[in-house]
């Protein structure tokens, strides 16, 4: 069985670069490949994890990484330190343990190789895990610390500056501090005086504006947010709250708070009534008068998200514009009394709206008629087979290219022997190498796209026995479901849906002319 390198870069590492050490990665890819040459292990896929993240769910190639270790794949792993595969908690780390140990994958690093099954490499693996994770928590509280401190002097602590300033080195001292970006400046004052006053009017009064009628302003002045696009009322929200365009730096003010829901952690970042607030060494862009009245008005007109906190919404997050791509939205008529509408928020967007009960209809029917179309077969044993006699033809199609690289990187060691004694020339060496490396580039492509072919059958194997039960519950219970109960059955079946309409419902024309198309949930092959 072939052999893996798992490299990731570190916060330790991203500082040492800064300091002219060298690019991490590729000085950690070097040492690997020259073990797996001494130890003569055939290596077929290099995963790099550009992202350091503390838990597994923020590190993608990690988890691909997992999810190829417990399909057995690999017969070990190579990695710079153990501490490299992860420092995240006790759950995390017996994820890790379980992943290798299972599927009797070893662990190979240039100090110690690591087999699972084995008692005593067993309690050294979690010896040093916990080591690691230990000393990550000491890194980040010392980090903590110093940014608390660095905010507590007026600096800036935030790795990108909000609109209208421009992030700068304090000159001979550590950190930072922010500079007035005009142009950007102008367009946060025009937004606090278009909230806090009004909108002149010719006749000199001022009209009350809200916050995504600035957001549509500014984009029709052709003022683009920080990453170049339209604006969001969320945006615009989130600029009329900030306190660093009053001269202010703040500390833990959105601290993140975790929580577990269907069994997985959820991150939430919601303002914090108590958090440091201090005067920063950074000019201010509006007065302290025009920032009161700015957040009176919010306080007056603010409304938490449904009626009480209550989610209204069933297909909230579900739905999305065909023309935008974003996710659209309930919209209420609590004066007239009509039926909600679902509607795109995005400014400029020609979708148009329909009744949100109407748009419901549409995916429970098409949903029923899915399952009528598959609901005969999805026990059927022959269909079951049909995927299995695939599957192990994949298999089988994976093991000899496998094997066929084994071969290669064979041949690949004996051209270094071959130029060390002689029997090469360079000329001859480098054509070879040339002619070796192509071949075994273009094997491991192949069985990279079977595997992902392999893992996708797998899926769909998978779905056929789960999804048609999902599906019935949902047409069973629908109407006796709660809005946030609604939503969460249908997320558990369906990744999104597009909405598409082109005509408005009028005298002659139906409501319910638009078009949707459902993207079912695949859930990977575990």
């Amino acid at each position: 069985m072939p052999y893996c390198i798992y490299l990731r870069k570190s916060r330790a590492d991203a500082e040492a670069e800064l300091l002219g050490e060298g690019e991490t990665l590729a000085r950690h890819e070097k040492t690997l490949l020259a073990l797996a040459k001494k130890l003569k292990l055939p290596i077929t896929k290099i995963y790099k994890e550009i992202l350091s993240g503390e838990t597994i769910a923020g590190r993608p190639v990690m988890q691909q990484l997992l999810q190829d270790v417990e399909a057995g794949i690999w017969q070990g792993v190579l990695v710079m330190e153990v501490e490299r595969l992860g420092r995240g908690n006790t759950l995390d780390q017996g994820i890790i343990l379980n992943a290798f140990k299972y599927s009797s994958t070893k662990i190979i690093t240039p100090m110690k190789s690591y087999d699972p099954n084995d008692e005593f490499d067993e309690e050294y693996f979690e010896f040093s895990q916990f080591m690691s994770r230990r000393e990550y928590k000491t890194i980040l509280r010392r980090m903590q610390r110093g940014r608390e401190a660095s905010v507590k002097e007026g600096k800036f602590a935030g790795s990108i500056a909000p609109f209208g300033y421009r992030r700068v080195k304090l000159p001979q001292e550590k950190g930072f501090t922010l500079e007035i970006e005009d142009a950007e400046a102008a367009a946060v004052r025009l937004a606090y005086e278009l909230y806090a006053y009004g909108d002149p009017q010719p006749d000199g009064t001022f009209a009350d504006i809200g916050r995504a009628t600035i957001a549509k302003r500014l984009d029709q002045m052709g003022i683009r947010n920080r990453k170049g696009g339209t604006w969001a009322t969320a945006s615009v929200t989130r600029m009329l709250q900030n306190p660093v365009y009053i001269g202010k730096v703040h500390w833990n003010r959105r601290p993140e708070k975790k929580h577990t829901e269907n069994g997985k952690i959820k991150k939430t970042r919601p303002l914090a009534e108590n958090y440091l607030l201090v005067d920063g060494l950074h000019e201010p862009i509006i007065s302290e008068e025009l920032w009161n009245l700015a957040q009176a008005k919010m306080r007056q007109h603010y409304r938490p998200t449904g009626v009480n906190g209550v989610m209204q919404n069933p297909l909230a997050g579900l739905v999305h514009c065909s023309y935008c791509g974003n996710a659209m939205q309930r919209r209420p008529y609590l004066k007239t009394g009509q039926p909600a509408s679902l509607i795109c928020h995005t400014h400029f967007c020609p979708q148009i709206s329909s009744p949100l009960y109407m748009v419901e209809g549409k995916i429970l029917e098409a949903l029923s008629l899915w399952m009528k179309q598959h609901e005969p077969t999805w026990e059927d044993e022959s269909s079951i087979n049909v995927f299995s006699t695939k599957i192990m033809a994949l298999e089988h199609t994976i093991a000899d290219m496998e094997q066929e690289l084994q071969g290669l990187q064979f041949q690949f060691e004996k051209i270094f022997e071959f130029l060390e004694t002689g029997i090469y020339t360079p000329e001859v060496f480098t054509a070879r190498n040339k002619t070796l490396s192509e071949k075994m580039a273009e094997i491991r492509s192949a069985i990279e796209e079977t595997q992902a072919e392999l893992s996708n059958l797998k899926a769909a194997r998978k779905n056929q026995v789960s999804m048609i039960p999902k599906i019935k519950n949902i047409l069973d219970t629908y109407e006796t479901l709660t809005p946030a109960e609604k939503n969460k059955l249908l997320k558990e079946v369906l990744d999104h849906v597009e909405y598409h309409k082109k005509i408005k419902g009028k005298k002659n024309v139906s409501a319910d002319n638009f078009e949707i198309i459902l993207f079912p949930k695949i859930s990977p092959e575990n």
